[in-house]
């Protein structure tokens, strides 16, 4: 496991997946051999094969544990779900993630407050589980906190005629079932969950990826750190700043908000802390000419 301390704040990586190789369309369109070997000497072969430009990625959350308050912050994909047009995660019957969870000295009853960055379907997987055929909260004691835009958006899309579920189902198996149990809290985007004196854990909008798509910001007296859920998906990103995710939607929006984390970041010394970077999830941001660079949290 790794951890960072921030103030009373202890953030700690909960891998669902470490790494998998994913084909290069599963993220970008116009990633080049060119581009893996410029960051070759930082980005070995468990981040881009250059033989055949496989990505690698991780699955990953992050639980904030600040004094008697524990955090769950994204939920990966979740067991049991049934996503014939996502079959990454397609019926996974894996035990790592709760036995992540119980590493951390922690049981789904634990947990207070489950902070979704947005509703993709590999980022609310685990909100829910499968119980005598019926999707139930896995976090009984939580409150799931839903960015309002984000939900209105998606039951929009999930409930108009033709456009089939929405997020290959996961707004049918792991979101609504939280509504449903009366978990669900629907917050604008600059929700604090933690609002102290000196110390915070807050919403920070950060859309093009997804219309309502927020980062989770923690800020201590010394410190702070950035999760930026897919506001960056993978490592190249940082040096390519500009390069479009498949599913962002809204492209331009979503390469002005990665510029604007990375330069945050670089120039203030805040963590950045990323679910799908494997091997590294948190680290320093550092320039690197015009474009930059991550130095990973040993």
């Amino acid at each position: 496991m790794i951890d960072l301390t921030l103030g009373s704040m202890q953030v700690s990586v909960l891998p669902e997946s470490r790494h998998q190789y994913f084909p290069t369309e599963f993220l970008f369109n116009d990633l080049t051999a060119e581009d893996a070997r410029r960051n070759a000497d930082w980005l070995g072969p468990e981040f881009i094969r250059p033989d055949t430009l496989e990505l690698g990625l991780a699955f990953q959350s992050f639980v904030i544990r600040r004094n008697d308050l524990n955090i769950l912050v994204d939920s990966c994909n979740g067991n049991e779900k049934n996503r014939p047009t996502a079959l990454w995660q397609h019926d996974l019957r894996s035990g790592e993630f709760m036995k992540n969870l119980a590493g951390l000295g922690l049981r789904p009853e634990d947990i207070h407050i489950v902070l979704c960055t947005h509703l993709h379907c590999d980022h609310v997987g685990w909100n829910t589980r499968l119980e005598n055929g019926r999707w139930v909260p896995t976090f009984p004691n939580a409150r799931y906190i839903f960015n309002r835009t984000e939900f209105e958006h998606y039951a929009a899309l999930n409930a108009a005629p033709g456009t089939g579920p929405a997020n290959h189902g996961s707004f049918d198996d792991s979101v609504l079932p939280v509504v449903r149990a009366g978990l669900a809290d629907f917050v604008d985007d600059d929700f604090h969950a933690v609002r102290e004196l000196e110390e915070r854990v807050l919403l920070e909008p950060s859309p093009g990826h997804s219309p309502g798509h927020v980062c989770i910001r923690l800020d201590a007296p010394t410190d702070s750190a950035i999760i930026v859920g897919d506001a960056i998906h993978h490592p190249v990103q940082l040096d390519m700043p500009h390069m479009v995710m498949r599913a962002d939607t809204d492209p331009a929006a979503a390469i002005q908000t990665r510029r604007r984390l990375m330069t945050e970041c670089a120039e203030s010394c805040t963590w950045l802390m990323a679910g799908h970077f494997p091997h590294m999830p948190m680290g320093r941001v550092r320039a690197h000419g015009d474009v930059f660079r991550l130095q990973p949290a040993d």
